[in-house]
């Protein structure tokens, strides 16, 4: 099957706190498990980075609404293909808060978001960063971020 996987930052038009964080993390697993996607959100800080995963049409359509939703702005394509398979296949949507000691371990990885070279080192090394979150992510940390 054809799939789709696209990769955007954004940037929150109000900070998040952990349990706003965790609201948008189950609203978006329960569409998200409907429509066949996976995923991860990285935040901190106020930005976004998002991967999705899915078929192109379902990902077309989520994006859409996406672009629609007032939580955020700044909506930026980083990098979009067409896949074989999923780099996240288990996850509706997995979340990975920088602030969480485990990301320290994440070679070169510096906490802000903001920086487009981090951006762009993220998504040029996405098997390997989703590989080490998979590997390293307790359930719990996936499913409530502390």
């Amino acid at each position: 099957m054809k799939l789709r996987r696209l990769v955007y930052s954004s940037h929150a038009i109000v900070p998040l706190s952990k349990r706003a964080l965790l609201d948008l993390l189950h609203e978006a697993r329960g569409y998200n498990m409907i429509d066949n996607i996976s995923g991860v959100l990285m935040y901190k800080e106020g930005y976004f980075l998002q991967v999705i995963e899915g078929e192109p049409e379902t990902i077309d359509a989520l994006f859409i609404r996406l672009k629609k939703d007032t939580r955020h702005s700044d909506i930026k394509i980083l990098f979009e293909t067409p896949t074989d398979h999923r780099l996240f296949e288990n996850w509706a949507m997995g979340c990975a808060d920088f602030d969480d000691p485990t990301l320290s371990m994440l070679p070169g990885l510096r906490t802000d978001l903001a920086d487009s070279k981090v951006v762009e080192e993220l998504v040029n090394n996405l098997p390997e960063v989703a590989n080490f979150l998979i590997e390293n992510l307790t359930d719990q940390q996936i499913q409530d971020p502390k």
